[in-house]
């Protein structure tokens, strides 16, 4: 829940967490109050995070002033609070939340952030766990690992017979017999630290440690022989097994959780992150979702209104250097295909180019095009400038 949490709300080289983008000053002015002064995302972000990857779900109440927008957001315990959709035949997408620890309070759908991690329709209208498909696995792990331990304990040490030779011992006698020899073989002197005493009671074996037969006849004579100890202790695989069904619910690297053996080849590790990264994308949507909403309605309150409430955009860093790497190789792979056939002539357009390397419709064409004129334009207006002569 940790990796999954600071994964989520990594911060990037410039240490933000959250990035706000707007073509309005002020709008951006707003929301970077909002979230980094008022709700304080890059200390509450990481914990309600951890808890959204916990339960599945994390619910906020928005304290809304109607003239200064959202002023704070209290965490709601998730068993206290259920959400309610469908409740009007008018309205489908209706919803709203029933705070049942506050006297089944009806709370509106702007009242309340609920973030919900989707993917399992059982659980609807609330979100499943990241742990969801490693609970049954873990259980048996745990009981594996405690088999396996506990076999090490009862199976592994050295037993020791000891055959007694009973002679003529009548048969009646023979248990207090055996009684003496094992007191007599087991019982050690040791010095009472606190008294000075010599200590006869004291037994460092315990009894069931070691067998005591008796024989008499052809097999006459004692001797003692050992046991060995159980052979098996070496044999793992199953626990292994289990353990790779658990990373495989857990969608986490091996490496990332302290595994060497997971590192492998260095292109597995990179596949596995750029994996993990997109799950990590996923949560990260959910949460930027949600504080879209929050941000909507703080500009409402502010005096925006329609084109004005969506004229921003929040993103969270992306976690995966490696995902950013093969994207931007990707891009690198493109332009030189690109080069290599304007280079040829005669055989396709530029346009063509554009449109089956690059995937640009005819608009982005044409403005590409413009912006091109205006950088030539641009570089025109630079080599014209002169410094003065001294």
């Amino acid at each position: 829940l940790d990796i999954y949490s600071e994964e989520t709300v990594a911060a990037d080289e410039h240490g933000k967490v959250l990035h706000i983008y707007s073509e309005n000053y002020t709008i951006e002015k707003l929301l970077d109050e909002l979230f980094y002064d008022t709700i304080n995302v890059e200390f509450n972000l990481t914990p309600w995070v951890r808890t959204l990857c916990k339960y599945g779900d994390f619910f906020l109440f928005n304290d809304v002033s109607p003239e200064h927008g959202v002023i704070n957001a209290f965490p709601i315990p998730v068993n206290e609070i259920e959400r309610e959709e469908g409740f009007d035949p008018e309205d489908p997408m209706a919803v709203r939340f029933r705070w049942v620890t506050q006297g089944n309070q009806i709370l509106e759908n702007w009242q309340v952030t609920h973030m919900r991690v989707l993917g399992n329709d059982a659980f609807l209208p609330y979100g499943s766990s990241v742990l969801e498909a490693a609970r049954r696995i873990w259980r048996q792990l745990i009981l594996v690992e405690d088999a396996m331990l506990v076999y090490r304990i009862v199976r592994s040490p050295e037993r020791r017979v000891f055959y007694v030779d009973v002679g003529n011992v009548p048969p009646e006698d023979i248990p207090t017999y055996m009684e003496q020899v094992q007191a007599t073989l087991k019982k050690a002197q040791v010095v009472d630290k606190s008294s000075g005493r010599v200590d006869l009671r004291y037994n460092p074996l315990s009894v069931d440690e070691d067998y005591y037969l008796p024989v008499r006849g052809s097999d006459s004579g004692t001797k003692i022989d050992t046991l060995a100890g159980g052979q098996n202790a070496t044999a793992i695989e199953d626990v292994e097994y289990i353990q790779k069904k658990l990373f495989a619910a857990l969608k986490i690297p091996k490496a990332y959780l302290g595994y060497d053996e997971g590192l492998g080849a260095k292109a597995t590790l990179s596949q596995e992150d750029v994996r993990f990264s997109r799950t990590i994308a996923r949560i990260q949507r959910t949460v930027i979702a949600e504080l879209n909403k929050m941000a909507i309605i703080h500009l409402y309150c502010n005096g925006f209104e329609g084109e004005d409430l969506l004229d921003f955009q929040l993103k969270l860093s992306n976690p995966s250097t490696i995902a950013q790497q093969q994207k931007l190789e990707l891009y690198r792979t493109r332009f030189d295909v690109a080069a290599t056939a304007n280079n040829i002539d005669g055989l396709v357009s530029r346009d063509w180019v554009r449109k089956r390397i690059f995937n640009m419709t005819d608009d982005q064409i044409l403005m590409i095009k413009d912006q091109r004129e205006e950088d030539k334009l641009d570089d025109l207006r630079i080599e014209s400038v002169t410094l003065p002569s001294p």
